[in-house]
């Protein structure tokens, strides 16, 4: 390692003079994006400077990268003239190393465990047993549904003794009341936080005990069926009863369903069908959608509130069309995705995450990890990362977020930054708005978007460059990398309305949400082709038909929709 000077100065008119000194160690650990943040931070330099400096940055880090490249190569060049490598040994490293790389060349890598049970996951429910699978998955959802209404029965009740107690020892007088009180109530906090403690350990080891045997009765399955050649039924039992055979059940199944609440308005939708390009055209179908994303996260079995009226019974024949549906498409080129606005606390569940986990939590997860294990990860990946904005670079955290990257230890927690997205996969989520939107299957990828109060929300548009604007770029390339071919994302890209949001606020907005992603959309179905085909923007339920049917002009102007062509007869 060594260390090389960087200097700048520039003179911006007659009266400022930019000067830096900065020693700076090579190889770099860092990215010169850091680099230059870092020097901005300590040096406190103007903003109108940052273009030239970070030009002669640059170019000053790619000449030292140069210098340290051509000593390696010289030092390489006279080992090798002067015999102290053996050439033969080189070749045989190069070869190596190419075979390794090329995947020609590479040795045939075998699936494991997930691989092996996705494949004959997918093979089974497209074969005459789906049915029987399908019923043992219902019969897993049931049991994990019953702990866990069981759960909050218990803690429901504790909380109500406990505001039972306290009223009555409000009433009571005394010196020590107050002290009681506080008494109480941290014995409370104890107990419930270890009640909540065991049920969530009876409910992790019904869990994993109902992933085991479901794997093992998938590849049970996946096993007849390749000895016998067809896919007739199994011969043998499952290991767990239908649900119609349950205990309690008496030959009927008793679909939990979530009440109705009151509406701000009725169901609405308008559906479009527009064009993207000009000389090489594709077809996109957009939906305006009025609903609230949070009602839209729901278990397998549980028909949203915002769309009850679509049917009313939730049958368990309807349970097991939508688990069938759900199952079809999870190995598929055809996946869902959907996009809720989050804030930077990844594990705090509230809102819109508080949902989220209760939804997943009332099933097992048998084809992705957890959602408390793919938020930890998540968590991870950005310890690892340590500060991305300018405002937080200095010493201290450069130097701590170097060792935490060449390490792989994380660091102390940190936060995600305004327009960071994450993503968690799921497997036992409900379509929501299939039924409306004549979609299938279920929400199989989940777009966290990072979102705080910045200048860009109080100004409504979404320009060019803004964390957000990049964030839905970044969105899209995803869905255009990993097959997701219907998009769900809220129209105003916010959490909620707040009172600054008025209609011109919020006409503004919806302009140039939709202007952003048809730039988005034209650019990367100009390089990878046409992938997503459905996007579904999903209006807050306050907005009125007026406002709605002015949205859907919006898309009309902003848009190019197809001419038919009338033929004469």
């Amino acid at each position: 390692m060594r260390q090389a000077d960087f200097e700048f100065s520039k003179s911006f008119g007659t009266d400022v003079v930019v000067s830096v000194r900065q020693p700076i160690t090579f190889p770099l650990r860092h990215t010169t994006s850091i680099v230059f943040h870092h020097i901005v931070e300590r040096y406190n330099i103007p903003e109108f400077a940052h273009e030239p400096l970070l030009k002669e940055l640059e170019k000053f880090i790619e000449q030292e990268r140069n210098r340290d490249f051509l000593k390696l190569y010289s030092e390489a060049l006279d080992e090798l003239t002067d015999g102290s490598i053996d050439v033969n040994e080189l070749c045989g490293q190069l070869d190596q190393a190419y075979r390794k790389h090329v995947s020609t060349y590479a040795e045939p890598s075998f699936p494991d465990d997930d691989e092996l049970f996705g494949q004959a996951y997918h093979r089974v429910v497209h074969s005459a047993d789906a049915e029987e699978l399908m019923r043992l998955e219902q019969s897993f959802a049931l049991a994990v549904s019953t702990e866990v209404d069981k759960k909050n029965a218990v803690l429901k009740r504790m909380d109500e003794e406990l505001i039972k107690n306290t009223e009555i020892g409000l009433q009571k007088l005394g010196p020590d009341i107050p002290q009681t009180i506080t008494q109480m109530q941290g014995t409370h906090i104890r107990n419930r936080e270890l009640v909540e403690s065991q049920w969530n350990s009876c409910i992790s080891e019904l869990k994993r005990i109902q992933r085991r045997e479901l794997r093992a009765f998938v590849m049970s399955l996946e096993e007849r069926r390749s000895s016998s050649g067809t896919g007739c039924e199994p011969t043998t039992q499952p290991v767990i009863c239908p649900v119609t055979d349950l205990p309690g059940t008496k030959g009927r199944i008793k679909t939990p369903q979530r009440t109705t609440t009151e509406r701000h308005n009725e169901p609405w939708s308008q559906s479009f069908t527009v064009q993207l390009g000009r000389q090489l055209r594709t077809t996109c179908n957009f939906r305006l959608i009025r609903a609230d994303p949070m009602s839209l996260l729901n278990n397998l079995g549980f028909l949203s509130k915002e769309f009850e009226y679509l049917d009313q019974s939730n049958s368990p024949a309807d349970d097991l069309a939508e688990r069938l549906s759900n199952a079809l498409g999870l190995y598929s080129h055809e996946l869902n995705g959907m996009v809720v606005i989050v804030d930077k606390r990844i594990n705090s569940f509230r809102g819109i995450n508080r949902r989220l986990a209760e939804a997943c939590e009332r099933s097992t997860e048998f084809h992705f990890p957890d959602l408390d294990c793919q938020l930890a990860s998540i968590q991870e990946t950005i310890n690892r990362l340590g500060p991305r904005q300018p405002g937080t670079v200095n010493d201290d955290t450069l130097a701590e977020a170097c060792l935490a990257v060449n390490s792989g230890q994380p660091g102390r927690s940190r936060e995600p930054a305004h327009g960071d997205v994450y993503i968690t996969k799921h497997s036992n989520l409900a379509g929501g708005i299939g039924g409306l939107a004549g979609g299938g299957g279920g929400i199989s990828v989940i777009f966290h978007l990072v979102q705080d109060e910045s200048p860009d929300q109080d100004e409504g548009r979404i320009r060019s460059g803004t964390p957000l604007h990049c964030s839905l770029s970044a969105i899209l390339r995803a869905c255009f990398d990993y097959d997701i071919t219907t998009l769900s994302m809220p129209l105003l890209l916010v959490p909620s309305l707040r009172e600054h949001m008025n209609a011109s606020w919020r006409a503004r907005r919806a302009e140039s949400v939709f202007k952003a992603l048809k730039g988005a959309l034209m650019d990367l179905s100009t390089w990878r082709g046409p992938t997503i085909r459905s996007v579904q923007f999903l209006a807050p339920t306050e907005l009125s038909d007026n406002e709605l049917e002015a949205f859907g002009h919006t898309i009309n102007a902003s848009f190019l929709q197809p001419v038919p062509v009338i033929v004469p007869s």
